[in-house]
């Protein structure tokens, strides 16, 4: 397994980073809980006894609106994340342009479709809040530039985490507060952002709003945006290697 800070020297080539991300989530049209309680008094109770059992949130966070706070407040996915291991605490990720952030969550929808044991017959509908937001931090580094762009294969592999997972860990420990790196799956080779604490968030909520729908079969995903109704459109094949969806994991 190559050693990505040592081969690519980050140590020598930590620098300024800043810019606006963009992060798409699913949208909740409405409060999940109101069909459970009569009044709205009772809402709010419940409300709180819920906001009880969630882990609390890290340190440096508490004033972020809840879609910033939320990447930082949960523990990682079993399987962790690209540059995030399955015992370390959550990043937040965004990408620095929408087609980008597109080609990412669809990558995702389309994880999703394929683990269902009988998927559905008809496409499945979702809506999306896709956001931005400042980031800025002094101690940043981009993964996208010389000399490590020539490790693009390495940062991007589709399937195997462990390289990029070492690198993490290396970065949280030498102090890096964020990062730039290329997308593994805009084709077009779009940039992500990496966060690994709070305050490399310049902008403590989101800066501008959009909604989308999202449309998922087993061979495409695509999405539309609600006000200007842009189209993206994603073929399963996009993200296929050798004829299978490969699954995050390392």
């Amino acid at each position: 397994m190559p050693d990505l800070w040592q081969e690519c020297e980050l140590a020598e080539r930590i620098e300024p980073i800043g810019g606006v991300l963009t992060r798409i989530v699913e949208s909740q049209e409405q409060v999940a809980t109101t069909g459970l309680v009569d009044t709205l008094e009772e809402q709010s109770v419940l409300e709180e006894m819920l906001e009880a059992t969630k882990p609390p949130p890290r340190p440096g966070s508490e004033d972020l609106h809840y879609l910033l706070l939320t990447p930082f407040r949960y523990p990682p996915l079993r399987h962790g994340s690209r540059f995030g291991g399955r015992f370390e605490p959550s990043l937040l990720y965004g990408s620095l342009a929408t087609h980008t952030a597109l080609a990412e969550a669809a990558y995702y929808r389309l994880v999703f479709w394929s683990g269902m044991q009988t998927p559905p017959s008809s496409p499945l509908r979702s809506r999306h809040t896709l956001f931005r937001a400042r980031y800025g931090t002094d101690g940043g580094l981009r993964l996208h530039r010389p000399p490590c762009d020539r490790k693009r294969p390495v940062l991007t592999d589709p399937a195997d985490y462990a390289a990029t997972q070492q690198l993490g860990r290396t970065m949280r420990e030498a102090g890096i507060r964020g990062f730039e790196s290329p997308s593994a799956r805009d084709p077009n080779g779009g940039i992500n952002v990496g966060l690994f604490e709070p305050s490399a968030l310049t902008s403590r909520s989101p800066t501008e709003w959009e909604g989308w729908l999202c449309e998922v079969t087993g061979e495409r995903v695509t999405f539309l945006q609600l006000t200007g109704g842009r189209i993206e459109r994603f073929p399963a094949d996009t993200f296929r290697v050798n004829g299978q969806l490969p699954q995050p994991a390392v």
